[in-house]
């Protein structure tokens, strides 16, 4: 953080798409990652893997928490963009890397928990990156989150765990840099 801004590290938005996949209804999908111009990235996503529902959820600055925004394709107006957007992106990827490993939000005290020192649950260390079935790309930006059953985060992953990341991040970057 404490390094000079680079030529690559644009203003832009961070966008959040939901990947369903209806086999596997115990985990949610969700693609997070930049982009300069946030309704060609969304139309690029759509024709590069066709054969999963993608549903846009959010995205930062605006998007993510503005109630007066329309998330559907074609309508979405993205307003103004994000400083430092690429360090947004990795700090960001670094917090869901580790949320979707650990899973601490199926604690019923999330986010209040104790870090014990111990090994990340479940053996994970890291998201397993595989080849996508349509572009045979390896998407490192999709976070897995096994669905929670019950409480307060019960079919609100995006809402209540990924949206509070991005808006953290963002927030901290705008404030400090």
């Amino acid at each position: 953080m404490q390094k000079a801004k680079s030529e690559s590290d644009v203003d832009g938005y961070i966008y959040t798409f939901e990947i369903r996949d209806p086999d596997n209804k115990d985990v949610v999908h969700l693609k997070v990652g930049r982009a300069t111009n946030l309704t060609r990235r969304m139309d690029q996503w759509g024709k590069q893997c066709g054969s999963k529902e993608q549903i846009l959820r959010g995205f930062w600055p605006g998007g993510v928490h503005d109630q007066d925004a329309t998330l559907m394709k074609g309508l979405v107006q993205a307003g103004p963009k994000g400083r430092y957007c690429h360090r947004v992106e990795r700090l960001v990827h670094i917090e869901l890397a580790d949320l979707a490993a650990n899973t601490p939000y199926l604690d019923a005290d999330y986010p209040n928990t104790v870090n014990d020192g111990g090994q990340p649950k479940h053996g994970a260390t890291k998201t397993d990156i595989k080849l996508c079935p349509d572009c045979g790309k390896a998407h490192k930006e999709i976070f897995s989150f096994e669905r929670a059953k019950q409480g307060r985060y019960k079919g609100k992953e995006w809402e209540v765990i990924v949206k509070p990341v991005i808006e953290k991040w963002g927030g901290f970057v705008e404030a400090y840099l």
